[in-house]
């Protein structure tokens, strides 16, 4: 993983108790107990969230245990598992990949209202 800012490592044998709100990427190899705010999750294969998690994109070889909102790209690779309510805009699941719960496809219009945005200088140049 590149040191990007704005992101989070979360690496295995380690477990953080509370909530995360990154405006980059949260990557998971141990375990989180509460909500995940971020732009992008990649849970790893050791990787274990229990918790609401709402994020942009999401890319999930470990657990998800709870609630998972997917504004754009949900992936749920061979070793994933997603337990709970899913809501989605466009979900891929590979073969071997597990979901119990309750799947709902989100409205096109859908806006979490709390996700982090970034504003670069590029932005604020054309805002002026």
């Amino acid at each position: 993983m590149e040191d990007k800012e704005g992101s989070l490592l979360v690496g295995k044998g380690v477990t953080i108790t509370g909530s995360i709100n990154a405006t980059g990427a949260v990557h998971v190899y141990g375990n989180v107990n509460g909500e995940i705010i971020a732009h992008e999750i990649c849970v790893g294969v050791t990787g274990k969230v229990n918790g609401d998690v709402k994020v942009d994109v999401a890319d999930i070889h470990g657990e998800i245990v709870n609630s998972l909102d997917v504004r754009k790209t949900l992936i749920i690779r061979a070793s994933g598992k997603v337990s709970g309510l899913i809501r989605y805009d466009s979900m891929e699941i590979e073969h071997g990949g597990s979901v119990e719960g309750s799947i709902e496809k989100m409205s096109a219009k859908n806006d979490f209202g709390i996700l982090p945005s970034i504003i670069t200088s590029e932005t604020a140049t054309k805002n002026d």
